[in-house]
């Protein structure tokens, strides 16, 4: 919990449904008169990653990657102001999963980075009250999607990578059952926030 409002997270690979998943809980939550927010995924909004990705200026260095770790941080945070409930769009823990795939030959300075943000990560996780986990795995086939598009072989390595580290933060997950459609993804979201009280 952070400054008193309820934050959970969701996260998985591309394309595994994670933000109509959100949409659908956070229009269930707000029929119920719940206040929520959802936090769009800072790679999705980050002038960085789209002058990478759809224009080939620059990688994914350090700076870059810092940058989206401190907007989930960021957003979070300023989410408190109005939210009740806040909905966030994977956590910092994903990107520092990207660090390991993206990031092949650091340098010694960069890997003090990436110590002191993987160290910072895995107490900040704790604000997290339950980070639900999306487990089904769709080939990714849009090919004019550049964000999206990817080498499936590097999501699976990355989904491996991911669930790792949360771990290691002995995060409160939630791992959503395979196979259920978006309807029955989003009662067994409610479900399990019922359940555990947090609504």
């Amino acid at each position: 919990m952070i400054r008193d409002k309820l934050l959970i997270a969701f996260d998985g690979t591309n394309a595994a449904g994670k933000t109509t998943l959100i949409y659908s809980v956070a229009s269930r939550l707000k029929e119920q008169g719940v206040n929520c927010e959802v936090l769009i995924e800072p790679a999705r909004n980050s002038p960085t990653a789209d002058a990478i990705l759809l224009y080939n200026q620059g990688s994914f260095d350090m700076p870059a990657q810092l940058e989206l770790f401190a907007m989930h941080i960021v957003q979070c945070v300023r989410a408190t102001k109005n939210a009740t409930i806040i909905i966030s769009d994977r956590t910092p823990i994903s990107t520092m999963a990207y660090n390991d795939m993206l990031i092949a030959s650091p340098t010694k300075h960069e890997k003090d980075l990436i110590n002191v943000a993987e160290s910072f990560t895995d107490t900040w996780t704790a604000y997290y009250d339950i980070i639900f986990y999306c487990q089904d795995y769709f080939v990714s086939t849009q090919e004019n999607d550049k964000i999206r598009k990817g080498d499936d072989e590097f999501q699976r390595t990355l989904d491996a990578k991911t669930r790792e580290l949360y771990e290691k933060a002995n995060a409160n997950m939630v791992y959503i059952p395979k196979g259920l459609s978006l309807a029955d993804r989003t009662e067994f979201v409610l479900g399990e926030l019922g359940k555990s009280r947090k609504l």
